[in-house]
């Protein structure tokens, strides 16, 4: 079923939470996550996984396997707040001054081994590799970040003489440039969705079943009705039958339940008394009892529930 647009974007943050929250100090690129596992089974949606992978936030590898990208990982970062914390500042700042000594007073760059660089900040051989693999010490600002060197990615770190990043650096980048993509993302995924809605029910997704126009000679109109699959009839674009999942399908006590019996059976009619209770389609409901048949009958004309997933 579709959600609302808050709820599409909400359960995107939680997915990068999650990610970044279960993948900790360990390399991007050898963690693995699966959506039919903890912590993102029943939590993050299907079309998530779908949306954040087009977008290149995460990699899929298999139907049931994804893994972060660079790009996402910075995303995660700023979306999960751990960008603006000040324990970050102080993991940057072990990692850049590590790098900075290898440096000082040279007039080449140097290249050190990621061991290495880990040993002397006492940070985790991972988490160092998501921040070079992201360019999170390079932001393009007028400072001078450090990059793999070249075919040694994840084992050898080239730094430049002239290297002066400083932490304030990379949480600046964070909180801007990657914030305004998250923004770019969520537009182009609402252009999406309306243009998707167009064949879709708006209150369940459930998609069109059929199209047909009726002249009305009398309004000199032609009116174009659209019917989807849960029952939810459009005219000319506005709603005319009410989707059973929707806020406008009829309560009960819009109904007059007749009830009938035949032989052994009861059957119950229910008569909408109200106009949107006589637009929708119901059935009569049989039971053992005339009881029994109002409580089906009343219980076919309540309003349905979505699923979660």
């Amino acid at each position: 079923m579709s959600l609302p647009r808050d709820e599409r974007e909400d359960n995107h943050r939680l997915a990068l939470t999650l990610m970044i929250q279960e993948l900790a100090d360990r390399a991007i690129d050898t963690t693995l996550f699966d959506p039919n596992q903890p912590p993102f089974e029943g939590r993050v949606l299907r079309t998530t996984w779908e949306e954040l992978s087009r977008q290149e936030l995460v990699e899929s590898l298999r139907p049931s396997q994804y893994r972060q990208t660079a790009k996402g990982w910075l995303v995660a970062l700023a979306v999960s707040g751990t960008s603006g914390a000040a324990d970050l500042l102080k993991r940057l700042s072990r990692v850049l001054a590590a790098m900075k000594r290898h440096v000082k007073g040279r007039q080449q760059s140097a290249v050190v081994p990621l061991q290495q660089i880990a040993s002397e900040s006492e940070e985790a051989e991972g988490w160092i590799f998501n921040v070079i693999d992201s360019k999170a010490s390079s932001t393009g600002s007028q400072r001078t970040g450090a990059n793999w060197f070249a075919g040694e990615r994840g084992r050898l770190i080239e730094i430049p003489a002239d290297f002066n990043l400083e932490p304030v650096d990379i949480v600046s980048a964070l909180t801007a440039q990657h914030l305004q993509r998250i923004e770019e993302l969520e537009e182009r995924l609402d252009a999406a969705r309306k243009e998707r809605a167009q064949f879709h029910c708006p209150d369940c997704d459930a998609p069109i079943s059929a199209v047909h126009h009726e002249d009305y000679p009398e309004y000199h109109c032609i009116v174009t009705y659209e019917s989807f699959e849960c029952g939810y009839v459009a005219a000319d674009g506005g709603e005319h039958v009410p989707c059973p999942y929707g806020p406008n399908w009829p309560a009960p006590d819009e109904f007059d339940f007749v009830t009938k019996q035949d032989g052994d059976i009861w059957a119950c009619y229910p008569a909408g008394k109200t106009d949107r209770a006589r637009r929708v389609h119901v059935y009569r409901e049989l039971g053992r009892t005339k009881q029994e048949a109002e409580d089906l009958a009343r219980r076919a004309v309540a309003r349905k529930k979505k699923n979660s997933a």
